[in-house]
């Protein structure tokens, strides 16, 4: 049985992202400022309890990853991909008063995917799609959690396949081999990068 989703009713809708001056340490929002939402990929939560909460580990999310295109007229017809972050409440107070909800607000939220684009960005690194920008807002008094940060994180769409843990271990043994060869090459370039002890980490 599926999980209900809630990152619906999206498609045709349009984000507009802030522009700002780009300088040597934020090579950002080199994209278009609007954006239409043409289909959902997939949405995933993140769900955290109270004893979570306490001990740091929310704050508790929606992350739903969208094709997206530039709506303003001239651009070119391209995709790229969205991911939008949006808080949500701590389990079992999702039924509780707006004022409830709303004590639980962070009013933003950097996820470790945008922290790591921005530092590879930063240190020229090639073998990342180029992040296009990204744009923190808040939540209305009527959302789910009244004042509680909304994400957008959108990056270019490159050529490829993304391969999941199904289809890897579904892959031939000399399938997995090369795919391993080529994410050991691009791990070691980015452990290359300078400074990337002091940058967010990658998982092996």
């Amino acid at each position: 049985m599926s999980s209900p989703e809630f990152l619906t009713r999206l498609e045709g809708t349009t984000v507009t992202l802030n522009r700002v001056n780009p300088s040597p340490d934020s090579p950002l929002h080199v994209g278009p400022t609007r954006w239409e939402i043409v289909s959902k990929v997939h949405e995933r939560a993140h769900i955290v309890n109270q004893r979570d909460a306490t001990n740091g580990l929310g704050p508790a999310y929606l992350a739903g990853k969208f094709l997206c295109r530039p709506a303003s007229p001239g651009n070119p017809n391209s995709l790229s991909f969205m991911r939008m972050y949006k808080q949500i409440p701590i389990a079992v107070t999702e039924f509780e008063k707006a004022p409830i909800r709303a004590a639980q607000a962070v009013k933003s939220h950097e996820p470790t995917e945008l922290t790591a684009f921005k530092f590879l960005e930063q240190k020229g690194c090639d073998v990342i799609p180029r992040l296009l920008g990204y744009q923190s807002d808040q939540q209305d008094r009527d959302d789910t959690v009244p004042g509680g940060f909304i994400m957008y994180v959108i990056w270019e769409k490159v050529p490829g396949e993304f391969i999941d843990w199904e289809k890897f271990w579904s892959s031939s043994f000399s399938q997995r081999e090369e795919i391993r060869l080529k994410f050991y090459e691009v791990y070691e370039y980015v452990l290359r990068a300078p400074d990337y002890n002091n940058g967010p980490r990658a998982n092996k």
